[in-house]
């Protein structure tokens, strides 16, 4: 007798399915929803096939919000200009990956995910800053003005904006918003000169 042939187990496959169904979870209804019970039920596994992957609940977040930043720093790090003594330079990029977000992609609804946690969690919010502290540190040299910051600061705007669902989050005040910075930054980018040097 032939016995049948073995499936072939695919963690990779099983893990990325439970940090879907987790996203997927919190996005339509909220972190209070992300239980495992809920996550191993949309996901079609037992809860102690999920628990094989991620150890608890904490794990499983944790994993969430590292790949969800991970697809973040990877579109920062396509749009940023390969100029490396550009003034503002990430915080440029910083913005308009911001801008560009699409609420009606998948992939990109998901940073939605992202947004929960840094609201909600302070252990969220401080690998967050780490993440944009390593960042500037490796942008330094021209990324520490105050129009820089005024970029970020504008990007991370937007994103309160999209969490509220506020009016400013429409695709066409994000344009707008984005070409009036982007004019600004290119007028002010660069530190005007102290209007006392030269002053005895």
């Amino acid at each position: 007798m032939t016995s049948k042939p073995q499936r072939k187990n695919n963690p990779e496959a099983v893990r990325a399915r439970l940090l879907e169904c987790a996203a997927r979870l919190i996005v339509d209804h909220g972190l209070p929803a992300l239980t495992l019970e809920n996550v191993a039920r949309e996901a079609a596994v037992s809860k102690g096939g999920l628990l094989h992957h991620y150890a608890g609940k904490n794990a499983l977040i944790d994993g969430l919000f590292d790949e969800v930043v991970e697809w973040f720093d990877s579109q920062v790090e396509e749009c940023i200009e390969p100029d490396e003594t550009r003034p503002a330079r990430f915080s440029r990029a910083y913005l308009r990956v911001i801008a560009a977000i699409d609420m009606t992609v998948p992939e990109e609804k998901r940073l939605a995910v992202l947004m929960l946690m840094l609201s909600s969690d302070p252990h969220y919010c401080a690998r967050w800053n780490q993440w944009v502290e390593a960042r500037l540190l490796r942008h330094e040299k021209t990324d520490l003005t105050p129009m820089a910051r005024t970029l970020r600061l504008a990007a991370d705007g937007l994103w309160l904006s999209d969490l509220g669902g506020g009016p400013d989050s429409s695709p066409s005040a994000r344009r707008e918003i984005l070409a009036f910075l982007e004019e600004l930054d290119a007028a002010g980018a660069v530190p005007a000169s102290d209007p006392h040097e030269g002053e005895q």
